[in-house]
């Protein structure tokens, strides 16, 4: 699954980033202070040279202390050639440490530079000078395929009829990834009629759209608030598959042995919803939040009834089937 494989990506680049932090630290402590050159000593550090030292920690506080004047620097080396895609992604990261005007309107001409780093970096960092360019970068309704593009429009810091309008559109969008964007962005902006979209989302027979649509409650912070709560709690009940987190067992020759029912496991519609519902009310329960886990049907009773208990409608049964 392109998502599922983009998540990887996102979990090995964030791995990639601590563990070369790590090793630019334990390379700075390591090395004697009689090593160092007096000439070394006295010259100023660029940021093009801490990411050549590797020294990716010193790099981001860089840029921190320096804010817009480290933007040219960063431009400098993103402008490098043959440079690797590591590298590119940990330079718009350390973009994302800037949070001016200037910064947002660079990641906004540069949107989804360093993979999703300048996505949240916009989100943080929402300034309204930075929206004409992002609207701009939109194609038509027919030809549009980033839903990423609307769910950070969505967040900006412009007035919120700005907003609607210019989505809204794209509840027709040729590509369904958009107009999920278009559907959670005007629900978030408490568009007439955008919950009973929702509703519709969630009762898709389709596994990946399903999965994609409750990926937008993980992936931004922004979608994890009480009002969606309510629409989410019927998911509670949906056995839908949707991650495959079983013990695959391969064949010597090639191919794939069946599994048993012991080693046959996914992560469920319903898990998704038990994740989200959890850290969105932060409730307090005797069990891990985590992702690619499966929750008992005991574990599931108890976040409903901690839901009864704040109030909440519960019900037992999941959204009717919405075909696509």
């Amino acid at each position: 699954m392109e998502f599922t494989n983009r998540r990887r990506n996102r979990q090995w680049f964030v791995c990639l980033i601590l563990s070369l932090g790590a090793t630019g630290t334990a390379l700075a402590q390591g090395v004697p202070a009689s090593t160092t050159s007096v000439s070394e000593s006295k010259t100023m550090p660029t940021l093009a040279n801490l990411i050549k030292q590797e020294k990716w920690d010193d790099a981001i506080q860089y840029c921190r202390d320096h804010k817009d004047a480290a933007i040219p620097e960063i431009n400098a080396v993103l402008a490098m050639k043959k440079l690797d895609d590591a590298t590119k992604d940990f330079m718009f990261h350390c973009m994302r440490q800037i949070r001016t005007t200037a910064s947002a309107i660079r990641m906004a001409k540069s949107f989804h530079g360093g993979w999703r780093e300048s996505v949240y970096g916009l989100i943080e960092n929402p300034r309204p000078e930075a929206y004409p360019i992002l609207k701009a970068r939109l194609k038509s309704p027919q030809d549009e395929e980033d839903k990423d593009l609307l769910l950070t429009m969505a967040q900006m810091d412009v007035p919120v009829e700005q907003r609607i309008a210019d989505i809204k559109p794209y509840l027709e969008a040729k590509y369904y990834g958009v107009r999920q964007g278009a559907v959670l962005g005007l629900a978030l902006l408490d568009d007439p009629g955008s919950m009973e979209r929702v509703v519709t989302a969630l009762g898709t027979d389709r596994l990946q759209r399903k999965q994609d649509f409750l990926r937008v409650f993980y992936d931004f912070r922004a979608w994890r608030i009480s009002k969606f709560v309510p629409v989410l709690i019927p998911v509670l009940n949906d056995p839908m598959p949707l991650d495959d987190i079983g013990i695959r067992m391969y064949l010597p020759g090639g191919g794939e042995q069946s599994m048993t029912p012991e080693e046959e496991r996914y992560s469920r519609a319903r898990d998704y919803a038990l994740n989200i519902i959890a850290k969105t009310l932060n409730l307090d329960l005797p069990f891990k939040i985590e992702d690619q886990t499966t929750y008992t049907k005991e574990q599931r009773d108890l976040v409903k009834q901690k839901l009864r208990d704040l109030g909440y409608t519960v019900t037992d049964e999941p959204y009717p089937v919405t075909p696509a």
